[in-house]
């Protein structure tokens, strides 16, 4: 996939030169991600590509057309190759590992980006739907855009999603044949939310280069949490990394 990425990258880049339809960056950083299973904390050289021509888009998994584009309100159909959660049994605390491995899906969805300009020109409403084979989605994201200096961009977030049964049973339940270890009952939970908080910034050295830090935090609701191979606790995402923008 990351190799898939990069080609395009490169492809779209090259043709960008002469072209100014074309945008494109691409981002290598460092992050740390708590597990929402029972299992270890995960760090990663992560590469972020973007990549955008006219209405069409590529902003690192996510593979989008935007069909109304307006100042306060633009809206897009999506493509999420890597939706959900993935985890293979080997991964998971002692006493844990009879799990089936749990795959990411691919989705198809709409999200809308909508400006609030009654209450403050930077405040955007961000819904949004996707559904795949493994369940479905739905919520919605509040952001803030600030910026100090012409440098500096400074993006408070909060969201709050909806995840359908059928999503909460194939990444949170438990079957049958998992039982095993620390492992004693079955699992079924209806369908759950996921409340989350986020804070981005990034410095501008150049036009063309640029360094960017994050924080996410999220909590789900006692459908998941209550699930035998689940942590009860907030997942917590932190990363930082350097953008260059063609």
């Amino acid at each position: 996939m990351k190799k898939y990425l990069l080609t395009l990258l490169l492809l779209f880049s090259t043709v960008a030169v002469a072209n100014d339809d074309f945008k494109a960056s691409i981002t290598a950083g460092y992050s740390t991600n708590d597990s929402v299973y029972k299992g270890r904390e995960y760090y990663r050289i992560p590469a972020f590509v973007d990549i955008s021509y006219k209405n069409l888009y590529l902003q690192g998994t996510e593979i989008g057309a935007k069909f109304i584009d307006t100042n306060r309100f633009d809206a897009s159909v999506f493509i999420e190759l890597q939706d959900g959660h993935y985890v293979k049994p080997s991964k998971m605390d002692s006493g844990y590992k009879s799990i089936n491995k749990r795959k990411f899906q691919q989705t198809l969805g709409l999200k809308a980006d909508i400006g609030l300009d009654e209450i403050s020109k930077n405040l955007t409403l961000s819904p949004y739907f996707s559904a795949g084979n493994r369940g479905t989605q739905a919520g919605a994201s509040l952001s803030y855009l600030y910026m100090p200096t012409e440098k500096i961009i400074i993006t408070p977030s909060v969201s709050a999603k909806y995840l359908s049964k059928k999503y909460t049973d194939y990444y949170f339940g438990v079957d049958r044949d998992e039982l095993g270890g620390n492992i004693t009952n079955e699992y079924n939970p209806d369908g759950a939310f996921e409340f989350g908080a986020g804070l981005y910034g990034e410095y501008y050295f150049t036009k063309h280069i640029s360094a960017l830090a994050y924080v996410n935090m999220s909590r789900y609701s006692s459908e998941v949490r209550k699930s035998p191979i689940t942590e009860d606790r907030i997942i917590t995402n932190v990363g930082a990394g350097l953008k260059y923008t063609f």
